[in-house]
């Protein structure tokens, strides 16, 4: 694997984020084979952990662009843009979305500190990655998901999750710094879901406040332990829901612009253009013209 920095190209108006369905009975969408040559942008709740099975691929963030061959591993935060591309039409990978509480719920007694999460959320130059000693278990790994998902059946999310848990600490082997976290109190994470799912419900129309006594708990209690499980500040996280929900919208309706950013919380159209802006590259009105064969 090889990194470089700076920014590249980076073209969120073409994006198709949004398209997952996940929940506590989906909490896993696997993907196999080769997404293309061309260079493809994206933007989703769901955390992203891939690996490369053959081929090269190029995977890039705004600040830092990654080249991964077979046995190389990326791994995505939530509502983290980025980019791929592959090299050749030979490439293959495995590549699962994950929902999120279905690791930051995760903690057993006998390694209580452990962050599960902390692949995906500590900046990308930070985030484990596979040395040559590790890459041959890294693609038995990859088989194992092929195989699974050729096979399906009832226990397949059982299998999916074990086998992220497996390459996770696989790949935490090369980054010891990433695997520390504080432990959680014993009712953090259910409170987590709960909020997450009222949260959906209300389309994400909530503040800070209103979550943490939701939650029972300070804002800033609520603050801090929102970052340490979810990877990023809460009011983030509404935003950014906020705005990948007005992009499916300005994708799949003709409603007005000014009818969509105020459904999304929007106080008016020239503060909805400038956010829009600042997360896809262009006005609303762009992109709905970029996209309007999708």
């Amino acid at each position: 694997m090889k990194t470089s920095f700076g920014r590249k190209p980076f073209d969120l108006s073409l994006a198709k984020a949004g398209y997952f369905d996940l929940s506590g009975q989906t909490p896993f969408v696997a993907i196999c084979g080769n997404p293309g040559t061309a260079y493809k942008f994206d933007m989703h709740y769901g955390l992203e952990f891939g690996i490369v099975m053959s081929g090269r691929k190029t995977f890039i963030f705004p600040d830092l662009t990654i080249h991964l061959s077979a046995g190389n591993v990326w791994f995505c935060g939530m509502w983290e843009p980025h980019g791929w591309a592959t090299v050749a039409q030979s490439y293959e990978e495995v590549n699962i979305i994950i929902w999120p509480p279905a690791l930051t719920a995760l903690q057993f007694e006998d390694a209580p500190t452990f962050d599960w999460l902390a692949p995906f959320s500590v900046s990308p130059a930070q985030r484990p990655q596979t040395g040559a000693e590790i890459l041959p278990a890294m693609l038995e790994i990859g088989a194992k998901i092929k195989n699974c998902l050729e096979i399906g059946g009832e226990q397949n999310n059982l299998w999916l999750r074990l086998y992220v848990m497996e390459a996770i600490l696989l790949a935490a082997r090369k980054s010891p710094g990433t695997r520390a976290r504080t432990k959680m109190p014993s009712d953090g994470a259910e409170s987590l879901n709960q909020l997450l799912k009222h949260f959906f419900k209300e389309r994400g129309l909530i503040t800070t406040a209103n979550a943490a006594r939701m939650c029972g708990i300070n804002r800033n209690k609520f603050s801090l332990m929102f970052r340490r499980l979810m990877g990023l500040p809460f009011a983030d996280f509404a935003l950014r829901y906020r705005l990948n929900s007005a992009a499916s919208s300005l994708r799949r309706t003709t409603d007005p612009i000014k009818n969509i950013a105020l459904s999304w919380g929007f106080a008016d159209t020239s503060h909805f253009d400038r956010l829009f802006a600042r997360f896809y590259g262009c006005t609303p009105h762009k992109y709905r013209q970029k996209n309007a064969n999708s």
